[in-house]
């Protein structure tokens, strides 16, 4: 019996083996084309990251199912998909007074520093339990409701370092030329979304496959 179950560990460590093989050779065989599965950013925005690292920004908004759906896919790449080099960040959309509300909620619970306990809740709160964040009333009664006094919310919600980043990402999203959502722009240079990918699963090969052209050396 204890033969039999070496040999049935062994043959499922082969097994994982043989897949993990597979996502990679698949990885690295993913095929890019300009104008299909990305396009060119023109001019390129320069990328805020550190020297060494890739940038891979995800243009977000908390309303949008897609964008709901993506996430946890999005979030297992984050942790164990990505290469070392690259740099991961989170940017919500601006386009419209809506979408510069559900900002001010990502960039306020950012500076309070509840960003990794709220930011999956929050996709929840709108998409599933279909309270839209979309008034200061609503967004206070959310974050009192998860343990932040009121006053570290009004003071964070009006803080000037919340509306520089609502402005910053304003700009950054007026560049990307940005109009949909999820949306991914690669160190400034390249622009790609599940559309373009094919699929959500290929929506993180070309990722992958975009920031190594950009790979630094070493």
């Amino acid at each position: 019996m204890m033969h039999l179950h070496k040999t049935l560990r062994a043959g499922l460590a082969a097994a994982a083996s043989v897949l993990l093989i597979a996502a990679f050779s698949a990885q690295a065989a993913v095929t890019l084309t300009e104008g299909v599965n990305y396009k060119l950013i023109q001019p390129v925005v320069p990328p805020s990251s550190p020297p060494g690292k890739v940038e891979v920004v995800e243009v977000f908004w908390y309303a949008c199912g897609h964008c709901y759906l993506l996430e946890p896919k999005l979030e297992t790449w984050a942790r164990t998909g990505k290469a070392p080099y690259v740099d991961f960040v989170r940017q919500p959309a601006t386009w419209n007074d809506v979408l510069k509300t559900h900002a001010r909620v990502f960039y306020t619970a950012e500076l309070l520093g509840k960003l990794p306990q709220l930011h999956a809740d929050i996709f929840r709160e709108i998409n599933l339990k279909g309270n839209h964040l979309d008034t200061p009333e609503s967004i206070e009664a959310y974050f009192v409701s998860h343990g932040v006094p009121k006053a570290d919310f009004e003071k964070a919600f009006a803080s000037f370092a919340v509306e520089s980043k609502v402005r910053r990402a304003d700009d950054l999203n007026r560049r990307y030329r940005i109009t949909g959502t999820p949306t991914v722009i690669v160190n400034g240079k390249y622009m790609t979304d599940v559309g373009m990918a094919g699929s959500e699963e290929s929506l993180f090969q070309v990722i992958n496959a975009l920031a190594a052209k950009d790979r630094p050396p070493g």
